[in-house]
């Protein structure tokens, strides 16, 4: 094929791509983020649908649900005194209330005596909708007609056999859409009650919150009015008997004189002083014989002068002193002196003087100490004696005052037991009739004016997040089934053919005309015009030898291969080249139709049965492109191929012109199109983007001659291009955002 000097290859030939490269994908198109937007882009229609089919449901879901409304009242525990009498008895409540007397509250209106208590109060049972709501619940098609303005469809009222049954029944109506809860860690209780009817809703909540109030002032009424009668009784009794047992106490003290209570207290506080007196004297008495003893001991060993204790004295302690001196005075004038010396005779008449005094003043002092041991030990002696007589009396009182004990306590506990009935009888009379309750309502409840449930927000978010995901899930799993071709890589790795270019939809591309040869003739530097000189680069550079003759073909019909054929004809004769298209087709003719050959004039069919004959072509009115049409039709049965005549007029063709197009009919319906490709030098399959399978594109490809497959390349026709941006790829058509503003 001769192309312009700007389109002839400067390389050698490329190697064709690998047969049965199967499902395999790149590298760059395994699970990744890029990839899975991509698919999401391609099937938003599937998602699209699953989003709203599931919006849809979740509005029929919502209507089918029933209508709840919910109404509350607000009741405060009074956690002080609620008496209007004081109770001396009744302990001051400053401590919070604790948590277990909250929930007994809780479980004290939930009860279902409770529950029977606000069927009466109310007359819900005497109601003709509740006793049809209790026995027949409303159905899905109730909900949906009320919630479309027709009101509840219901049946015909049903006479209830056993009251008593039906009570039960409601009860657990009432118990089941009952709702109580403490307010934070406050003393406030929401009563709370859902119900189909907004008014019966804020009636039962207002019924059960009265009845708390009131109930505890009712209840304890009754049980003041009951204790009085018990305890009159019982403080008569009492009386009695504290009456007996303190005239017995007082016998007793008489019988054994035992007139004050703290008879043997003061025998025992006397007998506690003989006790400390005789120890300071046991001490004391020690002591002296102590003393007397060691005095005697010194005395018997060192003579006076031993005696330490008489050193103790003044006396002896001036005398000791004294001798001291005149022993010295002794001493030096024994040194100088004879015995003889006046002196010395003097000084030691001095000194046995003073030791006479001193065993004298020595003697007195023990005297002195065996006369005060002798007295100590009489003081103990008489201490003893005395207690001993304490010790005595206080037996026979502490005898007596086991048994007084005893009376005392028997007649204290029947005086304690009949004072706090008395109290208590006086704090019940006084507190009939002025009971009060223990809880006060804040705040009744309200006629709601929306439902509660079902939540048609909610539901839709619900619905918005999983019609998504389901809506991704099947878009995924749509499109890990899906067949179909997008990209050119698609095309080399599943069909194992090279992708030879794409042609743009017209529609999906700017600038543009109405129709494809249009615009190619108005904008011949358009992105479609670019798309075919692509494809004419492709097959250039993908075909060894002269490459004159181009066999364009498609699997099934309908994949656009003619109109493609009459395009790159007339693309390369706009680009001066001198090319034929020979319409090949017999049964469609598509391209005879689109050029509007003349019926009845020379055509194919007359070059393929009179080779002396000129070969008829037909000029395009808007290039030089010339075509050789059909313009009668062939008789049945007959084939072009027959006696190699279509490769004659080829083969004429070929000396006459630089391009041979040959328009070729389908692979799959027609068999002689084997035959005819067999004649091109190379072999363009047309497959429509995202239309055809690649199933069908793989049997076509069967039938091919091998030979003919080292020549053949697939190109995608119709192509949107503002759709494959954002699928995703990596040829040229996945990048036309980029680059779609550089046409003119």
């Amino acid at each position: 094929m001769n192309l312009p000097a700007i389109y002839e290859p400067e390389t050698g030939l490329p190697s064709l791509m690998p047969g049965g490269a199967g499902h395999f994908r790149s590298r760059d198109e395994q699970i990744s983020v890029r990839y899975l937007l991509s698919l999401l882009r391609r099937r938003q229609p599937v998602m699209v649908m699953t989003l709203i089919l599931c919006l849809g449901l979740a509005v029929v879901w919502t209507s089918a649900l029933p209508r709840i409304f919910r109404s509350w009242a607000d009741v405060v525990m009074i956690t002080g005194s609620t008496d209007v009498v004081p109770n001396e008895d009744a302990q001051t409540r400053d401590a919070p209330t604790r948590a277990e007397e909250v929930e007994t509250q809780i479980q004290l209106i939930r009860s279902r005596e409770m529950a029977g208590q606000v069927l009466d109060a109310t007359g819900l049972l005497h109601d003709r909708l509740f006793r049809r709501d209790v026995e027949m619940p409303r159905t899905a098609l109730d909900n949906i007609l009320a919630s479309v303005g027709f009101g509840a469809i219901r049946q015909s009222d049903r006479a209830t056999g056993d009251e008593v049954q039906f009570r039960q029944r409601a009860v657990n109506y009432l118990s089941k859409r009952l709702d109580v809860t403490r307010v934070g860690n406050s003393f406030n209780l929401r009563i709370a009650f859902e119900d189909a009817e907004a008014s019966r809703a804020a009636a039962i909540a207002n019924g059960y919150a009265r009845l708390f109030t009131t109930d505890d002032a009712r209840e304890r009424a009754q049980t003041n009015a009951t204790a009085a009668r018990v305890l009159k009784s019982k403080v008569d009794a009492l009386r009695v008997q504290a009456n007996r047992d303190f005239a017995e106490v007082q016998a007793y003290r008489n019988r054994h004189q035992l007139l004050s209570s703290q008879a043997t207290g003061l025998t025992e506080q006397e007998l506690s002083t003989y006790n400390q007196q005789i120890v300071n004297a046991e001490a004391e008495a020690a002591q002296d014989a102590e003393a007397l003893a060691s005095a005697r001991a010194q005395l018997r060993s060192g003579g006076p002068e031993g005696v330490g204790f008489g050193a103790g004295s003044p006396v002896v302690a001036t005398l000791r002193s004294q001798r001291a001196q005149l022993v010295i005075r002794e001493r030096d004038l024994s040194q100088r002196y004879f015995d003889n010396n006046p002196d010395l005779v003097t000084v030691r008449q001095q000194i046995a003087d003073l030791d006479r005094q001193i065993s004298g003043e020595v003697s007195r002092t023990l005297r002195g100490l065996e006369t005060k041991a002798m007295a100590s030990a009489q003081r103990l002696a008489s201490l003893r004696r005395s207690r001993g007589g304490t010790q005595s009396q206080l037996q026979t009182g502490n005898s007596a005052l086991v048994e007084l004990a005893d009376l005392e306590k028997k007649a204290d506990a029947s005086k304690t037991l009949y004072e706090s009935y008395l109290r208590r009888y006086n704090a019940v009379v006084a507190g009939s009739g002025s009971e009060q309750p223990s809880a006060r309502l804040i705040s009744a409840a309200n006629v709601p004016v929306l439902p509660v449930s079902p939540n048609l927000l909610l539901n839709l978010a619900l619905a918005l997040v999983v019609g998504v995901l389901s809506g991704a899930m099947l878009a995924i799993l749509s499109e890990l089934s899906y067949g179909g071709l997008t990209t050119l890589g698609d095309v080399e790795t599943r069909i194992g053919l090279p992708g030879w270019g794409f042609v743009p939809a017209i529609r999906s591309i700017e600038p543009h005309a109405n129709t494809p040869m249009d615009t190619l003739r108005e904008y011949p530097e358009g992105p479609f015009s670019e798309a075919l000189r692509n494809i004419i680069v492709s097959v250039r550079h993908s075909v060894s030898g002269s490459g004159k003759v181009l066999a364009i073909t498609s699997a099934i019909p309908g994949e656009g291969k003619s109109t493609l054929a009459a395009c790159i004809g007339r693309a390369l004769a706009m680009a001066n080249e001198r090319v034929v298209v020979i319409d090949c087709d017999v049964i469609r003719s598509q391209l005879s139709k689109r050029f509007c050959a003349p019926e009845g004039e020379p055509g194919l069919y007359e070059a393929l049965h009179d080779e002396s004959l000129d070969i008829a072509q037909y000029e395009d009115a808007c290039s030089p492109l010339r075509i050789v049409p059909i313009t009668r039709a062939f008789p049945q049965g007959e084939r072009l191929t027959e006696r190699g005549r279509l490769d004659r007029v080829v083969a004429r063709l070929r000396e006459e012109f630089d391009v041979v197009i040959l328009d070729c009919p389908p692979i799959l319906p027609i068999a002689e199109t084997r035959a005819i490709v067999a004649q091109a030098d190379s072999v363009l399959l047309v497959v429509r983007w995202r239309m055809t399978v690649d199933r069908i594109v793989k049997a076509a490809i069967r039938q091919l001659p091998g030979r003919t497959l080292k020549q053949c390349g697939v190109v995608l026709n119709q192509v949107d291009m503002k759709k494959q941006v954002r699928f995703g790829g990596e040829d040229v058509a996945s990048f036309y955002a980029h680059y779609k503003g550089y046409y003119r």
